[in-house]
């Protein structure tokens, strides 16, 4: 049997769908031009998980899943068991900001 395992930094996304959150990332690929190209995939994480969207994550074990739509299109995602939360990027005095406030 074919095995996917991942690891690594990534940015998760997240969009709140009929009252529950769907998380995403995103991956490139450079063309042969130079410039990038960018598609998103999903993130499933274990009951419980809590995600801010853009949260920058360390991922120490997941895995490559699919399900099927009604319509029998498989849908591609990956299953993350472990993962440690990066620390922000937003300096502390700014993360209190109410983001109206924030000039740029």
């Amino acid at each position: 049997m074919l095995k996917s395992l991942f690891t690594g930094e990534c940015k998760v996304f997240r969009r709140d769908y009929n009252g529950r959150a769907l998380y995403s990332t995103s991956i490139g690929s450079k063309k042969q031009d130079g410039t990038w190209e960018n598609a998103y995939i999903g993130l499933q994480f274990k009951k419980g998980v809590e995600l801010q969207d853009r949260t920058g994550i360390n991922i120490k074990d997941a895995f490559l899943t699919f399900y099927k739509k009604k319509t029998g299109e498989t849908v591609w995602g990956i299953f993350v068991m472990d993962f440690e939360q990066k620390e922000s990027d937003i300096p502390p005095e700014l993360a209190t900001i109410p983001e109206e406030e924030i000039p740029f």
